[in-house]
């Protein structure tokens, strides 16, 4: 029998892009079966129903969610899929922040597309990441051109989770308190652990940056 495709997922909201990178892919060497998103959550909405990938091509600056936090959102999954980031950035922050992450590589989009099937097929060859890795990367450290930083992926409790996702439908601490059988001073306590967390000063801002980071 003979090797099966490499399973590969791209994910960039540049529709041309996609489309140029679903041309050079029908048109290379590389056995491939390839998958293309135009968003992060569409692409992880297919992962958690259950599709499986061998490689993920992502690209770094997207609406809603950036490939990093992809990334963590991945790890935090515990899937250890090798990672590919494609972006026009080429600073030392962006590269050491994919680094941080668990990225297998970075390729600049001006790259020969070469360098980008010889990166996949790399990375197909290497297989998944160990567990440890995979756990390693789920929580890093992300900094910013500014010198500030963020968490890529945030510490939250089951119980929090939930607060946080109810906040996202609009839910009131009342209606929370509610609907999970606590008192709205437990509500509060909850969310004020969350903003801390995820460093934000109100419900609007929490609920946004759960987004980036893929928690709901």
């Amino acid at each position: 029998m003979g090797k099966s495709p490499i399973r590969l997922a791209v994910i960039d909201d540049h529709v041309l892009f996609l489309q140029g990178l679903a041309y050079v892919f029908e048109n290379c060497g590389l056995d491939l079966d390839v998958q293309s998103f135009a968003t992060a959550t569409s692409f992880l909405k297919a992962t958690d129903d259950g599709q499986k990938w061998d490689v993920v091509v992502t690209d770094l600056a997207m609406r809603q969610i950036n490939g990093i936090a992809l990334i963590g959102a991945l790890r935090s999954r515990d899937i250890g899929v090798q990672v590919i980031v494609l972006s026009a950035s080429e600073d030392a922050i962006t590269r050491s922040n994919a680094e941080l992450v668990g990225a297998f590589c970075f390729v600049h989009k001006s790259s020969d597309e070469q360098i980008l099937l010889d990166a996949i097929k790399s990375a197909s060859e290497a297989g998944p990441q160990p567990v440890r890795s995979v756990q390693n990367g789920a929580r890093r450290m992300i900094f910013q051109p500014d010198g500030t930083d963020t968490i890529v992926q945030p510490k939250l409790g089951p119980q929090q989770q939930r607060v946080l996702g109810m906040m996202a439908e609009g839910a009131t601490n009342k209606d929370i308190a509610r609907a999970l059988s606590i008192s709205e001073n437990t509500v509060k306590t909850h969310a004020k652990a969350i903003f801390r967390e995820l460093s934000v000063g109100n419900r609007a801002a929490a609920v946004q940056r759960a987004r980036e980071l893929a928690l709901f």
